[in-house]
């Protein structure tokens, strides 16, 4: 069933045509993709403008009503070099995305009814949309992740010039819209009260999609058997990796997690590591010496009896080949820790099959949550977080997961669900489970935003 079915005299439906603009990798932006695929499966035809860096997954790459119009990313001045040879390349930079970008949304893609705009990045995007919103005529809708002039704060300061000028640049371009969704409740009342934005505003929260699931053993043998056997074999790697495996029932069936009884059949493994999670884009908003010292403290507090941790750090960014060589100069017996780069649709697999996950976002407006927080938690996946403000509206201490401040704090949650009390950690499991079981993207989107769109499609 279509959501927007227009038909009209002729018997003829139109689908609505929906511009949905991220300047970032489209394969890591879940929540534009999300955007695209649940537009197009209601009855839209998607325009998926953004960088293609990475494989958007096959939910995009499949779908006959959505076309990815890449982007050409301009070249950033690296980690590390002076910031004015940031600032002075800024213009430029946004000068030549500005170029494509209308190019691309004014003159490649069909006349759009609306365009959903993500924000951050607001240089050049927010300005571009509206300009071409208003010379297409289409309904301009801001998606609000975060605020772009924190980002920028975190590098420059706070009360930096240019800091400055990008937070009224924000607040000019971004105040006046069709609609602005935002991502928390503390986002909306920001918004509502002091940015005093224009247009209806509606707090879309994430959410996960359908293909983040808890997996049974039988998906999880397949996985690590195939497709995830890549962290058995990183871990291998390792110095003294093979005793850290531990030992199988049956070496050819044996997966990281599964084993195989005398008859064949499947059986989690009994001396297995137990699987801790944790993804990250290797930014200043995520602080990894918290978790690298939280596992030096298990490491000195271990007895031998006590359960072997794997640590598993998806994602690419930045500060990556940093903490990497920090993981190198570690001396680990109990615990390990990989870093690894998944494929789009592997990295639910990897989440339905771990047994604790790890969030160290913290925002830089106060007013955002992680999204890798609600695909574990769509994985039935329990979540230690780090604390930091509206983290509440998300992450409920020992009832969905565990919030903590620092290392020692963290440590210690791995000594009580792994060592003390593995009970607690089957019984977040179960209410995170519970939680997620209805509480889908697909039934927001039926639920919230049919109601925004269908105001101006009937």
């Amino acid at each position: 069933m279509y959501i927007f079915d227009n038909t009209g005299s002729t018997g003829l439906r139109r689908r609505l045509m929906v511009q949905v603009v991220v300047l970032g990798d489209i394969g890591r932006s879940p929540r534009m993709r999300y955007h695209a695929t649940s537009l197009a499966d209601s009855g839209c035809t998607v325009d998926l403008i953004g960088y293609t860096e990475t494989n958007p997954g096959a939910r995009v790459n499949v779908n006959r009503h959505i076309r990815v119009r890449p982007i050409r990313q301009a070249w950033s001045i690296p980690e590390g070099f002076p910031k004015i040879l940031y600032l002075i390349w800024a213009p430029f930079k946004a000068m030549f995305l500005s170029v494509q970008l209308f190019w691309i949304m004014g003159c490649i893609s069909q006349k759009p009814d609306f365009i959903i705009v993500q924000n951050p990045p607001s240089i050049p995007t927010l300005f571009i949309a509206k300009v071409v919103a208003y010379i297409r005529k289409a309904w301009f809708i801001i998606d609000w992740h975060n605020f772009g002039y924190s980002i920028l704060s975190m590098k420059l300061g706070a009360n930096h010039k240019v800091v400055r000028l990008a937070k009224w640049y924000e607040k000019r371009y971004g105040k006046i819209a069709f609609a602005h969704m935002c991502v928390t409740d503390t986002m909306h009342k920001e918004l509502k009260d002091n940015w005093r934005v224009e247009g209806q505003i509606l707090t879309v929260r994430d959410k996960p999609q359908s293909d983040f699931k808890r997996l049974g053993i039988e998906q999880v043998h397949r996985q690590f058997t195939f497709s995830l056997k890549a962290v058995e074999d990183l871990v291998k790697e390792t110095a003294g990796g093979e005793e850290f495996l531990g030992k199988y029932n049956d070496s050819e069936l044996g997966t990281l997690l599964t084993d195989a009884t005398k008859e064949g059949h499947l059986i989690w493994r009994g001396d297995r590591p137990k699987l801790v999670v944790s993804s990250t884009s290797w930014t200043e908003d995520e602080d990894f010496s918290i978790l690298l010292k939280a596992v030096e403290l298990y490491e000195a507090s271990a007895k031998p009896s006590d359960p072997r941790l794997l640590f598993v750090i998806t994602g690419n960014g930045p500060q990556k080949k940093l903490y990497q060589e920090k993981i190198k100069q570690m001396n680990l017996t109990k615990t390990r820790i990989i870093t690894m780069w998944l494929e789009t649709g592997d990295y639910p697999l990897l989440l339905g099959s771990a047994d604790l996950g790890i969030s160290l976002h913290t925002s830089s407006s106060g007013m955002d949550l992680p999204m890798k927080v609600v695909d574990m938690f769509g994985c039935g996946l329990p979540v230690c977080a780090i604390n930091f403000p509206c983290l509440n509206e998300l992450v409920y201490d020992g009832t969905n997961g565990l919030i903590f401040e620092n290392s020692q704090d963290l440590s210690e949650q791995f000594v009580e669900l792994f060592v003390k009390n593995p009970k607690k950690l089957e019984n977040l499991r179960e209410n995170v489970i519970n939680e997620y079981k209805d509480n889908t993207w697909q039934k927001q989107y039926k639920e919230i935003l049919v109601k925004l769109f269908n105001q101006n499609s009937e």
